[in-house]
């Protein structure tokens, strides 16, 4: 029999909005970058407090982000209230140059760091859970009923982006949802107490315009499950959305629709509308702008999945064109995980496609002009997990594979290939460094990226050469991602390291203390 008492042990273990847990010693580093990306802060959890740090990686360092002491003092004088230095009650810390903003003690402070002045500093109220800030922090774009509307954040003014949305007809929402994620993002509501999420919008880089879908739930049954017992009590409820079963005739489709900003003015998709069985394709970055603001780029599928497209998009007119297309006897997906974004990427003039064609899932390169295939990246019994970052001056791409390590298929190691396929040198501008491991700091012998008698070729080497699982965190445009090393039984061990592999930064030894 389970007691009330073993109810509230176990209630201890939950995570709870209104109880958060308690601090984690030495997690995995939360990286808050500043800097363009150039450097990063982190708290660190110690026994019952935490503390900052700050990492330069191009200098190599990782020390204190201020002196926690002096801090504490400070804050004591300006507050009239006492503060432990070994438990900054610091949130929504920010750097700014020669000082720290940050908020605590019910306001908003700076700091000087050159004589550990505190004084009240101007508050930035935090953005709307239910908008979405343009690149530029200029416009916000979010829901009213069942339209997109704008808000300047300089003068408070806004404007509707579309009229004519409907309860089953509505902008900017996922499948039998109230947000970007469907069914699936209804039910997180209650515990924030939220109406519903934001809109399902993507900004161009350039903040001119947004990318969003019109949902057509129109054709699309309707159930009604039962909550017996509400979160936060009350009798029970009998909601009301759309559900389309797996053998249903009709399922939620979704119309690309793209927004310009400033006049309103609605460009459609001259194509047939997406499927979409679970999830907003700009939630699940099936959709996306490309760099410049020039084009979109969208993943399709058909009926059964059996056939997948990459499209684009043009903004200013509509005209959708079919870039390159796979079709299958079996599912043909974009990743080896369905929630998590396709490995898909479109360079200049080519485009990296993952697929399963050989039995295992690889990249392959294919002219983004013509749909032309131009050759197969990747090879080998294991797969690729994720796109880092695609190095085209060099020609090569670096990502984490699959099944590299034999004790545990799931384990994910760095690697790097050439994009011009299995071949010596690859005119990548690393020489030898990919066939026998060599340069750039990564020592001198035959390692992992030696490659013979494993159908590799001399295109191919691992970056992280040890048995752990290695969760990768990549800043845009940076010579350098943290690497945070583990298993289920072996504690993380996080680095900074460059991309050949070599480590610039430890980030989990303890930091010296001011």
């Amino acid at each position: 029999m389970i007691t009330a008492q073993d109810h509230r042990a176990a209630d201890q273990f939950l995570h709870d909005p209104a109880r958060p847990a308690g601090p984690v010693v030495d997690d995995e580093a939360g990286p808050q970058w500043i800097d363009g990306g150039a450097r990063f802060w982190y708290p660190v959890g110690e026994g019952g407090g935490r503390r900052f740090v700050l990492v330069d990686p191009a200098a190599g360092t990782r020390e204190p982000a201020f002196d926690h002491t002096r801090l504490a003092a400070a804050l004591a004088s300006a507050s009239g209230r006492p503060v432990d230095p070994e438990a900054l009650p610091l949130t929504a810390v920010r750097p700014t140059g020669g000082a720290v903003e940050f908020a605590a003690l019910g306001g908003h402070w700076r700091c000087r760091l050159d004589d550990y002045t505190c004084e009240p500093a101007g508050f930035t109220p935090p953005g709307n859970p239910l908008e979405v800030v343009s690149p530029d922090g200029k416009v916000t774009v979010s829901r009213r009923g069942h339209d997109l509307w704008a808000r300047s954040l300089s003068d408070g003014r806004r404007w509707a982006l579309t009229t004519d949305g409907t309860p089953d007809h509505p902008y900017g929402t996922g499948p039998y949802g109230t947000g970007p994620y469907g069914t699936a993002g209804t039910t997180p509501l209650h515990e924030p107490g939220l109406p519903h999420l934001p809109p399902a919008v993507v900004w161009s880089p350039d903040s001119t315009r947004v990318l969003t879908h019109r949902t057509d739930e129109r054709g699309v049954r309707r159930a009604h499950p039962a909550e017996a017992r509400p979160t936060y009590g009350g009798v029970p409820a009998v909601p009301s959305q759309r559900s389309a079963p797996t053998r249903d005739g009709a399922v939620a489709q979704a119309e690309l629709v793209v927004l310009d900003v400033d006049n309103g003015t609605a460009v459609r998709a001259q194509a047939d509308p997406l499927l979409v069985p679970q999830m907003s394709p700009t939630a699940t970055t099936w959709a996306w702008w490309a760099e410049d603001s020039s084009t979109v780029y969208y993943l399709a599928r058909s009926r059964h999945s059996r056939t997948l497209s990459l499209c684009r998009l043009d903004p200013a007119t509509g005209e959708v064109t079919t870039v390159l297309s796979e079709t299958g006897d079996t599912l043909v997906e974009p990743g080896q995980w369905p929630y998590e974004p396709p490995i898909v990427q479109v360079l200049t003039d080519e485009a990296l496609w993952y697929s399963q064609r050989d039995g295992w899932g690889h990249l392959y390169r294919y002219d983004l002009h013509t749909g032309a295939l131009l050759g197969q990246v990747t090879s080998g019994p294991w797969s690729v997990r994720q796109i880092l970052r695609v190095d085209e001056a060099r020609r090569v791409v670096y990502f984490t594979a699959a099944g590299r390590v034999e004790e545990d298929p799931a384990r994910r190691t760095v690697c790097r290939a050439a994009l011009d396929g299995p071949r010596f040198g690859s005119g990548s501008g690393f020489g030898f460094s990919f066939g026998f491991g060599f340069g750039l700091g990564s020592g001198f012998g035959l390692g992992s990226g030696f490659g013979l008698g494993s159908g590799l070729g001399f295109g191919f080497s691992e970056l992280t050469d040890d048995e752990l699982d290695h969760a990768v965190t990549v800043a845009d445009g940076q010579e350098y991602f943290i690497d945070s090393a583990s298993t289920a039984d072996t504690p993380p061990v996080t680095r900074v390291r460059d991309w050949t592999g070599r480590v610039l930064v430890e980030l989990s030894a303890r930091v010296p203390r001011h």
